[in-house]
């Protein structure tokens, strides 16, 4: 193929991506989870043509192979200079770690709370503001590990970062069912009474308590978290914002083991939390003769 005819084709596939606001997932653990889940949607797999190990093997026996297209490596470089020369330069470059795997991906699809709801998820994770997406990926990647069941976030255009976000979660976060829930002024409280009917006890993790709470406050060592559970992270700026802390059922500290006066990252409370439910379930188990 000539350089022109490579350049045509290459040209058309950036055109694609901009005509159908796609994102891209970079190496074999975005796209293979991508392959793997029910929330995205891949229309073209890219693959180093000589490329061959278990990762290709594996992707080639998931996908259909319609939507696989093979690069040669100067294929790969002539098409990582044009994505990070246009004008996705602002928004999301292509690196050098996705070792000749690249998938061109729908944005992914959201779960409404109610949806959320009708999957039964016994624990739920809701983290508000996190600003970072390589944050949020590392929040979720604590999560799934950890067996938390689904995620609510507040509603916001993603795009190009949750390429960022799957990759900081090693393909934890497509795997996730996420919600989320709108920015109208009374969505948070009807969230809340949408999970206190649904039997929810409700933990804001916080360092900070409001002036006159009549919140129960705990230290997270002393907390027998319940069989339904949801936890509220606060963000890196805002923290849980006021119509959460006031209608919790409990407000749940991390106690330090050194003075410290501000708080955890996001993502470090969630990794936190998600484990102390994980052990106490793995405890009740292990007291009921359950094998883990």
């Amino acid at each position: 193929m000539s350089e022109n005819n490579k350049n045509n084709k290459l040209e058309k596939l950036i055109n694609k991506i901009n005509a159908e606001n796609l994102i891209i997932l970079e190496g074999a653990i975005s796209v293979l989870s991508a392959l793997d889940s029910e929330y995205a949607k891949i229309v073209k797999i890219i693959l180093l043509s000589d490329l061959q190990n278990k990762n290709t093997q594996k992707i080639l026996s998931l996908a259909n192979h319609d939507i696989i297209e093979y690069f040669s490596d100067h294929e790969f470089n002539i098409f990582e200079d044009m994505i990070n020369k246009s004008g996705f330069a602002n928004s999301y470059s292509i690196g050098k770690t996705h070792g000749g795997i690249i998938a061109l991906a729908e944005k992914r699809r959201f779960l409404s709370p109610e949806d959320l709801m009708a999957m039964l998820p016994k624990t739920i994770a809701i983290i508000e503001g996190i600003e970072d997406p390589y944050n949020l990926g590392y929040a979720a990647r604590a999560l799934y590990t950890q067996g938390i069941d689904a995620l609510i976030l507040p509603e916001r255009d993603f795009g190009f970062s949750e390429s960022v976000i799957e990759k900081a979660s090693t393909g934890t976060f497509s795997k996730m069912p996420v919600a989320v829930f709108s920015k109208d002024l009374n969505a948070k409280i009807t969230l809340i009474d949408l999970l206190k009917r649904k039997k929810f006890r409700i933990y804001c993790i916080d360092k900070k308590v409001p002036a006159n709470s009549k919140v129960k406050i705990s230290d997270i060592f002393g907390v027998k978290f319940a069989d339904r559970t949801v936890f509220i992270i606060g963000g890196e700026k805002r923290g849980i914002s006021k119509d959460f802390l006031s209608n919790a059922d409990e407000i749940v500290r991390i106690p330090y083991a050194k003075d410290f006066p501000h708080s955890l990252a996001a993502q470090t409370a969630a990794t936190v939390v998600s484990y102390e439910i994980h052990r106490q379930r793995k405890q009740g188990d292990s007291k009921n003769g359950n094998k883990t």
